[in-house]
């Protein structure tokens, strides 16, 4: 009688947490010469050829939303202006690599339309970069001639 007590306390509880599916916020992906990964040190920049900060949600390899960066008057929101389901299709060459810039991961019920996700918790002034799920460095966004560009603060 007890077990039965506690397992339906336990399902109310599970109910009352609905689970939120987490993304992974990134710039979109970036094509980097092997040359300048392998030769990757502390405070160079790395050019990424954005000249505005155009963010997309990921679920593994997959692209699912694109969204638009909003700034109030002491913080930044995020609202969905695309949705889509597509594969990522890293196009690794003999020169270059595929490199994904991430800020970090939120949670969203749904993605809809129009909808704003929270990136409170998020640092938007760090970045990671990521090579095939292994990060190599981190760093920070900085403008270089009028290009969005990341300035290597650790290498792993």
């Amino acid at each position: 009688m007890k077990s039965e007590t506690q397992a339906f306390h336990l399902a109310k509880i599970m109910q009352r947490h609905i689970f939120k599916p987490s993304y992974e916020l990134a710039l979109p992906l970036v094509e980097v010469s092997k040359k300048k990964l392998k030769k990757l040190s502390l405070d160079d920049v790395l050019l990424i050829g954005l000249d505005r900060l155009d963010l997309i949600l990921l679920d593994g390899d997959k692209m699912c939303a694109n969204i638009q960066l909003k700034k109030l008057e002491n913080s930044y929101e995020t609202e969905i202006i695309g949705l889509e389901e597509q594969t990522i299709l890293s196009n690794d060459s003999k020169k270059y690599k595929a490199l994904k810039l991430s800020f970090g991961t939120v949670k969203s019920k749904a993605l809809e339309l129009g909808q704003n996700i929270d990136i409170k918790h998020l640092d938007l002034d760090r970045v990671k970069l990521v090579l095939k799920d292994t990060t190599i460095a981190e760093g920070s966004l900085v403008i270089v001639d009028e290009e969005i560009a990341v300035q290597i603060k650790k290498v792993n």
